[in-house]
């Protein structure tokens, strides 16, 4: 889909509704000690983790269900889910029936984090494409810290709020999506389709670099501030990330996202390098390479519709990009337990040299076949 000029307002919209999918994560992560005391004795942290599962499980089919109903449907009917679950959630119902609106509420945020940027590339003109790219890396981290700051105390008041949110927001790109704008469809895919998308670079690639970058990401917020011995990074870390996720959107406009992705994984292997020699210089050099960490992340997006041009093949990739990056998140931080908080500095080398190796290879396979691109 080409366009001359980006509807920002729209993406703006789209960019809210992203917003919408980061808190289903954080509503439940700022509120476990209301959820301890509303249901004692039970697991409540797999609360949490009741929505990746369904991305470590049904990201491609979910790719696959986007591309199949177009996005702007998928929009609507994730979030038309995600507050229908959401309110119940609201009553703080028995725990087992929580756990299964989770899952319902996982299929809502799975099918947003696909057709979100699925769209928001359709709509973006060439030029302003990357940029908005680096701007939908952002939205889990806005998300999620905005969720922290604004949140209460009360879980059901929280899940309330929220279940609102994403009635209204649906309510919003219901009167501002126009019909069609999804562009072609295709029909959902079978197993074998499933395989074929990772044996297809250019579909697979993005979620690659986006798997490894994830396993990276939630470790070192968690463990590199006591490792550093400086527990402002905690903070600052994050930010760090989401500035250097912003850069990616211009940075891409200049260099290809299929170079700079592992350029940004062996420069950040680079400075965390650094950082491990540096001494009481170590803090400061961290930061920075968690923002080039930033920019892995947002080329790996504006990587997406760069490799793929039609909405259906830049579904199915970001059905793979969110069962990789659900995967990622799930393994790095319980890896880096198991090493220690002292490995922070030597996991993130070895985690960017192979980002860096594994994104080389990866597309210069997917680019082999593709037209010569800037």
């Amino acid at each position: 889909m080409t366009r001359q000029a980006t509807p920002w307002p729209l993406i703006g919209a789209l960019y809210l509704a992203g917003l919408v999918a980061a808190a289903q994560f954080a509503k439940v992560s700022v509120t476990l000690d209301a959820l301890e005391r509303a249901y004692p004795g039970a697991p409540v942290a797999f609360a949490v983790s009741g929505v990746a599962v369904m991305g470590v499980l049904f990201g491609v089919l979910a790719g696959g269900v986007v591309a199949s109903l177009g996005p702007r449907r998928a929009i609507l009917i994730a979030l038309g889910v995600s507050a229908f679950a959401g309110a119940l959630q609201a009553s703080l119902p028995p725990f087992p029936v929580l756990m299964g609106l989770r899952v319902v509420e996982g299929a809502g945020h799975l099918g947003l984090v696909v057709a979100i940027p699925t769209l928001m590339a359709g709509l973006a003109s060439d030029r302003d494409r990357p940029m908005v790219m680096g701007l939908w890396a952002t939205f889990f981290g806005v998300g999620f810290s905005l969720t922290a700051v604004l949140a209460g105390e009360s879980a059901g008041w929280v899940y309330g709020v929220h279940a609102g949110l994403a009635g209204l927001i649906a309510f919003v790109l219901w009167r501002m999506l126009p019909r069609g704008v999804s562009g072609e469809r295709r029909a959902a895919p079978g197993l074998a389709d499933h395989l074929a998308i990772y044996a297809t670079p250019r579909l697979f690639a993005p979620a690659l670099g986006h798997g490894i970058y994830a396993v990276l990401f939630l470790a070192l917020v968690t463990y590199l501030p006591q490792a550093l011995g400086a527990g402002w990074l905690a903070a600052v870390l994050p930010l760090a990330g989401l500035a250097g996720s912003l850069a990616a959107g211009l940075l891409a406009r200049r260099i290809a996202p299929g170079r700079l992705v592992p350029f940004g994984f062996f420069l950040m292997a680079i400075l965390f390098a650094a950082t491990w020699a540096a001494g009481p210089l170590a803090p400061g050099l961290a930061v920075i390479a968690m923002a080039v960490s930033g920019v892995v992340a947002g080329a790996g997006f504006a990587a997406v519709p760069w490799l793929n041009d039609t909405a259906p093949d830049r579904a199915l990739s970001n059905g793979a990009l969110a069962q990789l990056g659900n995967v990622g998140t799930f393994s790095g931080t319980p890896l880096l337990a198991a090493l220690g908080a002292g490995a922070s500095l030597p996991f993130a080398i070895a985690i960017g040299v192979l980002g860096g190796a594994a994104t080389l290879v990866a597309y210069r396979a997917a680019t082999r076949a593709l037209p010569v691109r800037g």
